[in-house]
């Protein structure tokens, strides 16, 4: 019994030596592995061990461009995680001013926009750009008529608009010519003075300043391109490393949109006087109906919105027109309006004293007629209608984003041209009050108000005081802009109040060959941008074979720019 009893001992230690021998331990520390029972163990040894380790990815570290302004700087806005490098040499990601690096991907571009101004009521149009950069330099300019003392700058754009010019080192000192202002001083609300000009971003342009172009191009183009603007710098986003993609809401975040974004911008062309009878109809009559618009067709077709101030109701009896009349009770053929049609005419402007001549002569109201003949041609008008409710109500338009009121109003008369509340004609004026709060109104309601008047006439350039007195009040009352449509003469125009007031534009197509200064007339051209009426050109035109208004030469516009300018500054004294 005892050896039988050792013998079983003996046995049992073996027989637990040996399992011990068998097992064998894990790779990875795994504590509870050792309770579990043989039969969780899994059958293959190696579906126990921990995956390969990941290589842990570089982050993204951007360099930005030190010459980029900080109005730019502050859109950029760094995806959570994305780091910012110091020197280049540590970045895998580029926002450079100008083309990628070398030996590295574009992944996206932007464009930062500047425009070269000078104060409104300055003649000259263009500069070159080696002219620009003598002048940056702190140069006399070599030509004697610009009007040039101090270029202003803003502290930030210092850097890429030396760039933009080309000049070594990227800096522009501060000199006898540069004055280098803060970001305060460019506000929609800046008051210009004669001989200081600026070079400032697309989006800080104001009326009250006058855009030069540059080599002849200039940000205010019907057809601007970045790539060929001299003051427009290429922004871009790059990486060196390889397939490297970013998501949509990664390239919104570092690549700001363009400063100048032409979903947002609307140009309209503003026009005088236009009366398609007497001698102007006898020449579409005989060379064709569109024979007036061949030299300004195609910038007036290329603006956004074209306005026709149209004095002249179409008449279907109108006889055909004899050159020698001297009346004045007027109508037009209806085949005239292919004219209109033709200039791109979006907006018709019935403020005219000429409206109601067929009732007068023919003792018919051809308004309606007119206004159904517009209708077809899909022009939309406003300032006249079938009754003086129709003939008050604004003409509201949005634009790319901006909102346009117009309303207008006759005050010369005579009486037979106003709506009644049972008859066709013009708005009347009467003692302004109703057209003045409801230019209040639209502006409250975020419109750009631009109102029209018919006014009394006469042949100066200088203003009338009770014109002054009434288109002030409109100024006052929140409008952007307002004209005088009635003047046959390129009159005085000023900023009163921010607004900008044109107390006669001239003649478009109307023909007066008794007074050669009524040849001589405006084409208002104004831009819209966010909202805000930020710049107007001048297209000055002179009359050609009694219909036809062509753009004058730069000998002509000179003198011309100069009569009209100073009639201007009469209002300032």
């Amino acid at each position: 019994m005892p050896f039988s009893l050792v013998s079983v001992i003996l046995l049992i230690s073996i027989l637990l030596g040996a399992c011990q021998v068998q097992v064998t331990p894990s790779p990875s520390p795994q504590p509870t592995s050792t309770s579990l029972p043989a039969t969780t163990i899994p059958p293959t040894a190696t579906s126990t061990l921990a995956p390969s380790p990941t290589p842990t990815p570089l982050p993204l570290t951007l360099w930005i461009d030190p010459i980029l302004p900080a109005d730019f700087l502050k859109k950029v806005d760094l995806p959570e995680g994305m780091l910012t490098a110091r020197n280049k040499s540590d970045a895998n990601l580029f926002l450079n001013a100008g083309d990628p690096p070398g030996n590295s991907t574009l992944l996206a571009e932007t464009w930062q926009t500047y425009a070269l101004a000078a104060p409104f009521f300055t003649i000259q149009d263009n500069l070159t750009r080696m002219e620009l950069r003598s002048i940056v330099r702190g140069n006399e300019p070599e030509d004697p008529t610009i009007d040039f003392d101090v270029l202003l700058l803003r502290n930030q754009d210092n850097a890429i608009v030396a760039h933009l010019l080309n000049m070594i080192p990227s800096t522009i000192p501060p000199g006898n010519k540069i004055d280098q202002v803060g970001d305060e001083f460019f506000r929609p609300r800046v008051a210009t003075q004669e001989g200081v000009w600026a070079i400032l971003p697309f989006e800080l342009l104001a009326p009250q300043w006058k855009v030069i172009s540059v080599d002849g191009r200039s940000p205010l183009d019907d057809d601007f391109t970045p790539e060929s603007t001299p003051l427009t710098q290429r922004i871009t986003l790059s990486t060196n490393l390889a397939d490297l993609t970013l998501n949509e809401d990664q390239v919104k975040a570092l690549v700001p949109p363009p400063n100048r974004d032409q979903t947002q911008l609307t140009s309209l062309i503003m026009t005088g006087v236009t009366a398609m009878a007497r001698d102007t109809a006898f020449v579409m009559s005989t060379e064709g109906v569109l024979f007036p618009g061949t030299e300004i067709r195609d910038f007036m077709r290329a603006a956004d919105l074209t306005h026709i101030s149209n004095e002249v109701s179409f008449y279907e009896g109108c006889p055909f027109p004899n050159p020698d009349y001297t009346g004045y009770i007027f109508c037009s053929d209806p085949a005239y309006i292919d004219l209109l049609a033709d200039l791109g005419a979006d907006i018709i402007e019935l403020t005219g004293n000429h409206n109601n001549d067929t009732r007068a002569l023919y003792k018919v109201d051809s308004v309606p007629f007119t206004l159904d003949l517009y209708r077809e041609y899909g022009m939309q008008w406003y300032a006249g209608g079938v009754n003086i409710d129709d003939a008050k109500a604004p003409l509201l338009i949005e634009n790319n984003g901006n909102k346009l009121a117009f309303i207008g109003c006759n005050s010369y008369g005579p009486y037979v041209a106003w709506a009644t509340e049972d008859s066709s004609g013009a708005a009347p004026c009467e003692d302004f009050g109703w057209i003045s709060e409801e230019v209040t109104r639209l502006r409250d309601e975020g419109y750009l108000p631009i109102v029209t008047f018919q006014y009394q006439e006469d042949d100066l350039r200088t203003a009338q005081s009770s014109a002054i007195r009434d288109f002030r009040r409109l100024a006052d009352a929140g409008a952007v802009i307002v004209n005088g449509s009635q003047s046959h003469v390129a009159k005085a125009m000023e900023f009163y109040n921010h607004s900008f007031i044109h107390y006669g534009l001239g003649n478009l197509f109307f023909d007066q060959p008794e007074y050669y200064i009524t040849y001589d007339g405006i084409i208002q051209k104004h831009f819209f941008y966010q909202g805000r009426h930020i710049s107007t050109q001048l297209l000055s035109i002179t009359l050609e074979e009694t219909a036809k208004p062509r753009l004058m030469t730069p000998e002509e516009r000179q003198k011309f720019l100069y009569d009209v300018f100073e009639a201007s500054r009469l209002l300032k004294e």
